[in-house]
């Protein structure tokens, strides 16, 4: 009898340890003017979006969506309503170990957008606001160099449109090594490290990297900063 009572006590300590170390994660809000279709939480698992939960809305535009998180971490909300568009309903977002808000509506699921709840988006959703700025002049070069013709597509027009480019670049890069030196105590900065400014000078890079607090250092993103800082300081 006393073994078997020890046994359900050490059961009972492990689930309660279980249960503390279990970060839930939930997500909740409002998809206006949306009447039948489903949405999915999803996260990339070895370089795969899987998903995590879904909800229907069947008559309703309200839903609530759940996961366990270790870490702060890159998820994304993927909106299905049958319109033959497969990505332009899908939004990346950071999720942490608590409750967060997504309102949003069907016609402009990204540009409507309202998260809140989560301190690395708020960080992130500035940057992103300000560098699509910056693409916007990318798209204008583009849109330039596509518009020349063969008797247009001079040397100095070509060299003008260069010029330009580099110009774009190297500000879009430096944004993003300053803003996540701002934001050096956050998952957010070196995630917009590795995947805004891959190929800026390592030097900068572990500059920013050697500031980051231990906790930000060690986080998945963290890990792939320094890998990527490793891998391109061995091609200088």
């Amino acid at each position: 009898m006393k073994k078997v009572l020890s046994l359900l006590f050490a059961i009972i300590v492990m689930a309660s340890c279980d249960h503390t170390n279990s970060n839930k994660f939930s997500i909740s809000g409002t998809i206006d003017g949306i009447k039948t279709g489903k949405i999915f939480l999803k996260r990339l698992q070895d370089s795969v979006l899987i998903d995590v939960d879904s909800a229907l809305f069947d008559g309703n535009s309200d839903y609530t969506l759940t996961a366990d998180v270790n870490q702060t971490e890159i998820m994304y909300l993927h909106l299905d309503v049958k319109d033959g568009a497969e990505f332009n309903d899908r939004l990346l977002f950071f999720a942490e170990d608590t409750t967060m808000t997504f309102n949003s509506s069907l016609n402009k699921f990204e540009a409507d957008a309202v998260i809140t709840g989560s301190k690395n988006q708020d960080i992130y959703s500035i940057y992103k606001s300000n560098n699509d700025k910056l693409n916007k002049v990318y798209t204008e070069i583009v849109k330039r160099s596509m518009s020349l013709t063969e008797a247009t597509r001079t040397a100095v027009v070509t060299d003008s449109i260069n010029t330009a480019y580099d110009k774009y670049l190297r500000k879009k890069v430096l944004y993003a090594i300053n803003y996540a030196q701002l934001h050096k105590d956050k998952e957010v900065a070196p995630y917009i490290l590795v995947s805004e400014a891959s190929d800026a000078n390592p030097i900068l890079l572990d500059g920013v990297f050697q500031k980051m607090p231990k906790k930000i250092q060690t986080t998945v993103y963290g890990k792939q900063l320094s890998v990527l800082i490793k891998k391109n300081k061995t091609v200088l």
